[in-house]
């Protein structure tokens, strides 16, 4: 309990609720009901406030119509035990179908959302390939303005940035999906970003630089309820390899948090990290000192 009542004062001092990504280390990836009962039972205990919640989770959902007439019980359950712990959810849904399952996939994640009245349900903008970016981003607005207008829902799609040089996801595009898109919110991933740049993220004026760019061309508002996801990665020339323990990264998350203060950003920041809760729970030991 003493730990629970640390780590809360130091997600307030810092203005973030922090969280973590999949899952937690003894069920890495969320994929039943029971598996997100568990995980929120222990997110609770240490403290934590925010859970991403991986599309495997929603693998049995073959259609809309299996929301409602098989599942709604379960995400209802889901939600409120989450509100009873005061742990924000979202979902991220990084491996999507092309056309023409795309569709069908977007809708299904969306009426998800809305059942469970999530934070965001987060996209990666890469799902158009082997066509010219302008074409690609064009189509991932369109698509994206379609499903939002079909779901009334009170969070937003997250449109996330990635990791790779050769798809649409900089900072750029995300900015430039944003303010070309309704009910849309920015994801800033700062280690795709790191990794896209080959490294590019070296010292706290590169973080301040990321942000100060999008705000400008975003309503500030965002800064206030913004959404960061931070983990370790490993890069090569054309940018995202993999994920590694922060502590074996050359992205410094004290300069995210510099960032964090400096701004006064407030919202959520999401760890993807290989050794979930043990590993966020050494992060917030090494970062409290910083926020008092």
């Amino acid at each position: 309990m003493l730990i629970r009542k640390k780590y809360l004062k130091i997600q307030e001092r810092l203005g973030m609720r922090v969280g973590v990504a999949g899952g937690i280390d003894d069920i890495p990836v969320a994929k039943t009901p029971q598996n997100m009962i568990t995980i929120l039972e222990e997110l609770y205990k240490v403290g934590l406030r925010a859970f991403l919640m991986p599309q495997e989770l929603f693998d049995g959902i073959e259609n809309i119509q299996d929301i409602y007439k098989e599942h709604y019980n379960s995400l209802i359950k889901i939600k409120n035990l989450a509100n009873k712990y005061n742990i924000e959810l979202g979902l991220r849904a990084t491996k999507l179908p092309e056309e023409p399952m795309l569709d069908d996939k977007l809708k299904i994640f969306s009426n998800i959302a809305s059942v469970m009245d999530l934070r965001s349900f987060i996209i990666q903008p890469n799902f158009y390939k082997m066509m010219p970016k302008e074409q690609a981003i064009r189509l991932v607005v369109y698509k994206i303005n379609e499903i939002i207008g079909d779901i009334r829902t009170k969070g937003k799609m997250g449109v996330e940035t990635t990791g790779h040089t050769g798809e649409v996801g900089s900072t750029d595009d995300v900015v430039d999906i944003i303010r070309r898109t309704r009910g849309t919110e920015p994801v800033v991933n700062w280690g795709n970003i790191h990794a896209r740049s080959a490294g590019g993220l070296r010292d706290s004026s590169d973080f301040d630089f990321v942000i100060d760019s999008m705000r400008k061309d975003i309503n500030l508002q965002w800064l206030s309820n913004a959404y960061f996801i931070f983990s370790g990665v490993s890069y090569g020339p054309s940018g995202l390899i993999g994920k590694k323990p922060i502590k074996m990264s050359d992205l410094n998350l004290e300069y995210v948090i510099k960032t964090i203060m400096k701004f006064n950003i407030k919202g959520t920041l999401i760890f993807d990290v290989p050794n979930k809760e043990k590993e966020i729970v050494d992060i917030i030991e090494e970062f409290g000192d910083m926020v008092r």
